[in-house]
């Protein structure tokens, strides 16, 4: 065993034995849900890697480097098994017994790959690359970050992160749709069009891989904490493929990129959460780091520019955004790659279908489903089908998502910008010092490649998106690159950056793990008690958490009681049949009190749609009408007029601050 070799493993042992420790000194209960339900999720994710490797000689990778294979096989397997689980899901054979025998089958297939390098390793000529030496133990310095991440995942969905009237307010969005999407799925037995949750026509490849977890563990509840661990697996690939990218400049540069990589606040802080932003960026920097590869190399144009392609039409698959702010910033790179005009066409064309192949199968099922191949997006120029969007939908989506849903509207453009992008904590200023001075110090055309692909994503995300602080992520991609070329061998003042890059993981420590702190304790007259939520989804479920205590008497009713929910659309927690919409969706009342205005045929429809509880929650009801508008059918006048028809009210919930009423239970008796 060399030298380097032992090395590494030293490093990767202690690296375990620290994040191990850290998360024990937090939470015996951590340890064990990371060890369990994070294992378990490792294994399957760890199998399709593994086969994924099947895949890489086919586009041009069957002489790279072991590491090298490894990564963009991690990519494309992982990639893959979500799109297979979208096939399987669609044809309504995706249940308990054919999950986990699609698990063996990778894992007898990716220990067959693994065997087949290992011999081939051993019989090939050892690799001649430089070594960064004493620099590989800078990895030790992602440990703290990769703990708070894993401590997150083993939190119930819903208690990180924001405060109310914030961005994430608690991760709204993932008790919405990105887990109340493959739950609805679940339940079902198959996947199929949603016409209550717009969200669910979005590329779903991270909501596919939660199903898969849901499917494995066969409760859509239970199966959060390894949904979840998904994503600490891709933060951990988009490590691997930044060091892979950085490689492509210097050994040292490679090692910095990865590092910063995983220190950068923002890949934690989404990591311990269902958010899909992970599964992009993982994607999305094999892509990059196929291209750089490519470069360097004088074989395979045409293929590899193939796989570049198939992963980032994968990033694609887990964010509409990832298409112009991920795929074509690849795309920007291969035109300025060492090649010949002929072989830079021919690995664009190979890029175009590489990216066609892995996001078809998204545009495929939205063409079946709403004949829009993006829907809901574009519907101004592909329309949709009759019944399913109109003017006034539309119209609240874009308050929600275009410009007129801008964050901070008021501030001067270039102040929400700088500040709500680059100057934003969570992409750590340090960072960005760095990618400064990469810039400056490695002049050449990938910095000014990089430096356009800045450019793109800033333009777009300024007037393309809402401009919300997590759509400037992908911004990630360029400046880890570029701050990791600040190391290259050779540049002067490298003692100076190596303690500015010290200092800078020291304060996005700082700063992360503060803002945990704040959502994991409590104030008592006594001081600060944590907070003993981890694995703790029963706290949500039974309305034990403030914020879901309406649904206390809602899942307390018999196993199938169907009930409706009005003005609420997190529905993740509900565990009865759930009858709802979101306010992008015509709520099924309003469309009934249409048609039918007279309280004793809706009572009648109510009846017949098998609804016996209504949850309204009268605030929630009132923002939305007040931001993006809502049914105007539905309102405090309707439900009085319901009240002389039959129906029930059978419980107020009150705000314990005002005694406000904020939510009613009623009940629609049987005749």
């Amino acid at each position: 065993m060399s030298c380097a070799s032992s090395s590494a493993g030293l490093i990767l042992i202690v690296g375990v034995a620290l994040v191990v420790a850290m998360i024990a000194t937090e939470s015996i209960a951590a340890l064990a849900i990371a060890a369990l339900d994070g294992g378990g999720t490792v294994l399957v994710l760890a199998a399709a890697s593994l086969a994924g490797g099947w895949m890489v000689p086919l586009v041009g990778f069957g002489r790279a480097p072991w590491h090298e294979r490894l990564i963009i096989g991690a990519g494309l397997g992982t990639g893959g098994l979500s799109l297979l689980t979208l096939g399987l899901g669609s044809a309504g054979w995706l249940n308990r017994p054919v999950a986990l025998a699609l698990a063996g089958i990778l894992a007898v297939v990716g220990i067959a790959r693994l065997a087949l390098d290992v011999r081939r390793q051993q019989a090939g000529p050892r690799p001649n690359t430089q070594q960064s030496g004493p620099f590989n133990w800078l990895w030790l310095m992602v440990c703290p970050f990769l703990a708070i991440a894993i401590l997150a995942a083993c939190l119930p969905p819903g208690m990180l992160w924001g405060r109310p009237g914030t961005e994430e307010a608690y991760g709204y969005d993932v008790l919405e749709y990105h887990l109340a999407v493959p739950k609805a799925f679940f339940e079902q037995g198959h996947i199929g069009f949603l016409a209550n949750n717009t969200y669910s026509n979005f590329p779903l490849n991270s909501e596919m891989l939660s199903l898969l977890m849901m499917a494995l563990r066969g409760d859509a509840v239970e199966a959060a904490f390894m949904a979840q661990m998904v994503n600490v697996f891709f933060a951990g690939l988009f490590a691997a493929a930044a060091w892979l990218a950085g490689k492509a400049f210097s050994e040292r540069s490679g090692l910095v990129a990865g590092v910063l990589a995983l220190t950068a606040p923002w890949t934690a802080y989404l990591a311990g959460i269902a958010y899909v932003e992970v599964g992009m960026l993982a994607m999305g920097m094999c892509a990059f780091a196929v291209v750089l590869r490519t470069d360097v190399r004088t074989e395979g144009a045409g293929r590899r520019g193939l796989a570049a392609g198939l992963l980032a039409g994968l990033s694609a698959g887990f964010k509409y955004t990832a298409i112009p702010l991920v795929a074509l910033p690849a795309a920007l790179l291969v035109i300025f790659c060492r090649r010949s005009p002929q072989k830079r066409l021919l690995a664009l064309a190979s890029f175009a279908v590489g990216l066609l192949i892995s996001f078809s199968p998204w545009m495929l099922r939205n063409l079946i489903n709403t004949r829009d191949p993006v829907f809901p997006m574009a519907y101004s120029v592909l329309g949709a089908k009759p019944g399913l969007w109109d003017a006034e939908l539309e119209a609240r989506w874009q308050k929600a998502h275009g410009r007129q849903g801008i964050a901070e509207a008021d501030k001067p453009l270039f102040v929400r910008l700088v500040g709500r992008t680059i100057g934003d904590y969570r992409m750590g200023g340090i960072l960005v010092a760095l990618a400064v001075a990469g810039a400056v110090v490695a002049r050449d055309r990938w910095t000014v490649a990089l430096l356009l692909i800045l450019v793109l994503q800033a333009v777009f995300w300024m007037f393309a998106t809402h401009q919300y602080a997590r759509f400037a992520v992908v911004m990630l991609l360029p400046l880890v690159i570029l701050a990791g070329r600040a190391f290259e061998a050779g540049c002067s003042g490298r003692q100076w950056l190596l303690g500015l890059l010290i200092v800078g993981a020291a304060w996005n420590l700082y700063r992360l793990g503060g803002l945990y702190y704040d959502h994991t304790r409590v104030e008592t007259v006594a001081g600060s008690v944590r907070l003993e939520a981890y694995g703790h989804t029963n706290w949500f479920v039974s309305g034990q958490w403030p914020s879901t205590r309406v649904l206390r008497p809602v899942n307390a009713r018999p196993p199938g009681t169907v009930v409706m929910l009005v003005g609420e659309a997190r529905s993740y927690y509900v565990t009865s049949p759930c009858d709802y919409a979101t306010v992008f969706n015509r709520h099924p009342l309003a469309d009934a009190v249409r048609d039918q205005p007279d309280p004793q045929a809706i009572m009648h429809w109510l009846r017949g749609r098998g609804i016996r509880y209504i949850l309204v929650d009268w605030m929630e009801m009132e923002r939305l009408r007040d931001t993006y508008g809502f049914d105007p059918e539905i309102d405090a006048g309707l439900f009085e007029k319901l009240e002389p028809a039959g129906l029930e009210p059978i419980e107020e919930f009150l705000l314990p601050e005002t005694e406000q009423v904020h939510a009613t239970l009623y009940e629609v008796p049987p005749r």
